[in-house]
């Protein structure tokens, strides 16, 4: 299934950047985390623009209200094994996008992690 899954999408995944949040270190006293920082992490993907599913502008995915302008992106779950947790946005074809849900999925083995995507405007 995995090796099927690496050829399906192989002429399909486009360049996307992953925003994810670095812990800082926590105060002893008020245990409030200090020096928290955003990083990004260029990888590849394969990308669905929801308007471009015809005249839909909004449906329901996952318990997410998707709308038109969001997207739809699956990452090989081997990019993310650190970060996972931490992701908090993404940027594709130069905009900015806040992750809304995020799913491992595969059958048998997770092969890779599903993310929908609200615009920031």
């Amino acid at each position: 299934m995995k090796q099927t899954r690496m050829e399906i999408v192989s002429n399909r995944e486009i360049p996307i950047v992953l925003i994810y949040d670095v812990e800082g270190i926590k105060d002893p006293i008020t245990d409030e985390v200090i020096g928290g920082e955003e990083n990004e992490k260029s990888t590849t993907g394969v990308v669905t623009e929801i308007s471009s599913q015809g005249t839909i502008d909004r449906f329901l995915t996952n318990g997410i209200l998707v709308e038109k302008g969001d997207i739809w992106f699956s990452v090989v779950i081997e990019e993310l094994v650190d970060i996972y947790e931490t992701i908090t946005g993404a940027i594709y074809d130069g905009k900015h996008y806040e992750i809304q849900s995020k799913d491992k999925k595969g059958i048998g083995e997770r092969n890779r992690a599903e993310f929908v995507g609200r615009l920031i405007s």
